[in-house]
């Protein structure tokens, strides 16, 4: 689900505006905002995330077309409102809905973005959704991402970096979830991968355009000490720091679902060689 810093963050990018002007568009207190702004993982309310994705809609330009933005953003409403047999039920539907789009299978970038929801799908009823055939599910998320990664590549479109890292970032995840946190480290098949893509290397570039994506940053530092490479770790770090200064205290929590640097289980590398 993109979250409410993220959202914020590229209105400010598309339009240049402060946070009073951002209050004022939405509607919402100054304090909020500055909340979003300043506080890490900060979640806000159902009208918060109303409120900020209505102006996020209308303000921030996308490379893919309106309506399957608006989707997306249905699909992040849909799993945070609904329990999970009904997101189960709308999934279902959605799911026949995006295999019959005429544009799947070629070579727009709305195809692309169309495989991006049916791996979102998948991945959901791998790690979320179901407690079996985890493997199958995970697989078939895999094998969509990389199709619209693929796609996302072939286009002569410009800007489409912050797209692909976003993209990459999801097949990463799903890699990761099919190995247990703190043992990735061991997994040489994980390690080479990694290598292969090039990873560190993405997550950097989109760093030097979005200096304000701690997440990024979090994720690169992630990497680097899966790889051991403390180089790498020393400066996603201190892009993270740069950032947001809350960074600076390694026992800070950014979100419920995200633990501190000193306890999450990958970083333990970089915690005894690099902290």
């Amino acid at each position: 689900m993109t979250s409410l810093y993220e959202r914020v963050q590229e209105i400010k990018k598309a339009t240049g505006w402060s946070q009073e002007r951002i209050g004022m568009e939405t509607g919402l207190a100054l304090s909020t905002i500055g909340r979003i702004f300043r506080v890490p993982g900060y979640s806000g309310n159902e009208t918060s995330h109303t409120l900020i994705r209505q102006l996020y809609e209308k303000v921030v330009q996308s490379p893919f077309s309106d309506y399957l933005e608006r989707l997306f953003n249905r699909y992040d409403h849909w799993k945070a409102l609904y329990p999970k047999k009904e997101f189960s039920e709308l999934l279902d539907i959605l799911e026949i809905l995006l295999k019959n789009h005429k544009n799947l299978h070629t070579d727009s970038l709305d195809a692309c973005r169309l495989r991006w929801l049916l791996g979102h799908i998948y991945f959901d009823r791998a790690f979320y959704l179901y407690k079996y055939e985890e493997l199958r599910w995970a697989q078939l998320a895999l094998e969509w991402y990389e199709k619209a990664l693929e796609g996302l590549r072939a286009q002569s479109t410009k800007d489409l970096l912050v797209q692909q890292y976003k993209l990459q970032q999801c097949i990463v995840s799903t890699r990761f979830n099919l190995c247990e946190a703190g043992k990735r480290a061991e997994h040489a098949e994980i390690r080479k991968w990694l290598r292969s893509i090039d990873y560190l290397y993405l997550v950097k570039t989109v760093l030097q355009e979005d200096a304000w994506n701690w997440m990024a940053a979090r994720n690169g530092l992630i990497v680097a000490s899966i790889l051991q490479d403390a180089e790498k770790c020393e400066f996603f770090w201190k892009a993270m720091q740069q950032a947001n200064q809350h960074f600076g205290d390694v026992h800070f929590t950014p979100g419920p679902d995200m633990p501190p640097v000193a306890q999450d289980p990958d970083l333990g590398w970089f915690r005894e060689y690099c902290c």
